[in-house]
């Protein structure tokens, strides 16, 4: 039997009794919670691999990474969203639902414009219970042209102001006979993915409204896009200078 004791609990993640009473949310039932999803997490690693088998090898995908939430973090996770969990009455019966990043996919491709195509693979591949989420920083892209882009992608574009870049899906999974959850699937570039993971580790759960180091990490988020940018000109820039230098070939030997 899985048990979670409630005095180590809030002192490991720093949560006052005032704030657990707060939220309206009863321990007991957090308590079964965490038991249930010990029992299984084994499904839901299974699961994950089965996710990352089926889209290492998709055209353009550098890397795949993926997670399964602990059982502490899950616990954790409902009580600093408290009243948006207790709204909802989540309890053992219900939460593999209600949370819906218990296993978190990964992806990670080289070059801005790579996710069109992955778009297309991650959608014929499964059914999105929600429309995939197109987050980008404000300026980072014309937006009529951005549009333009889009006018066939059923994509819903979330403007950052603090720089977060990220195409997020949302698909449904079987890991029994009896139970449905949710995978969430990140798509992002390496760089991206760089400025994201440090960002996480120097910000949260704390520091997320400290202005200097909010400022610091918005230039090193800049920094990241000019590297994108730099990038997908240098890919353009290749196509360029192969299709002349064969061209240059091809008179050569005429």
């Amino acid at each position: 039997m899985h048990k979670l004791n409630k005095e180590e609990f809030f002192k490991t993640f720093d949560i006052s009794d005032e704030y657990f009473i707060s939220t309206g949310l009863e321990w007991d039932n957090l308590s079964e919670i965490y038991a249930d999803y010990c029992k299984i997490v084994p499904l839901l690693e299974k699961e994950a691999e089965h996710i990352v088998s089926k889209l290492i090898d998709v055209p353009l995908v550098h890397s795949v990474r993926r997670r399964v939430k602990e059982p502490s973090h899950l616990i954790e996770k409902i009580i600093r969203k408290g009243i948006k969990y207790k709204t909802l009455n989540i309890n053992v019966t219900n939460y593999i639902k209600i949370v819906t990043d218990l296993i978190g996919i990964r992806i990670l491709h080289l070059f801005k414009d790579d996710w069109m195509n992955l778009h297309k693979n991650i959608t014929d591949i499964w059914e999105t219970k929600e429309i995939p989420q197109l987050n980008v920083r404000r300026g980072d892209y014309n937006m009529q042209n951005l549009e333009d882009e889009l006018k066939d992608i059923d994509c819903e574009v979330i403007i950052r102001e603090y720089g977060y870049r990220s195409v997020h899906y949302l698909i449904g999974a079987h890991i029994s006979k009896t139970k449905e959850t949710f995978i969430e699937i990140q798509a992002r570039t390496v760089f991206e993915e760089a400025w994201s993971e440090i960002d996480h580790i120097i910000r949260y759960p704390y520091d997320t409204d400290n202005p200097i180091l909010t400022e610091y990490l918005a230039i090193f988020n800049r920094i990241a896009g000019s590297a994108d940018e730099m990038g997908m000109f240098i890919k353009k820039l290749k196509a360029e200078v192969g299709n002349s230098g064969k061209r240059e070939l091809d008179l050569k030997f005429k």
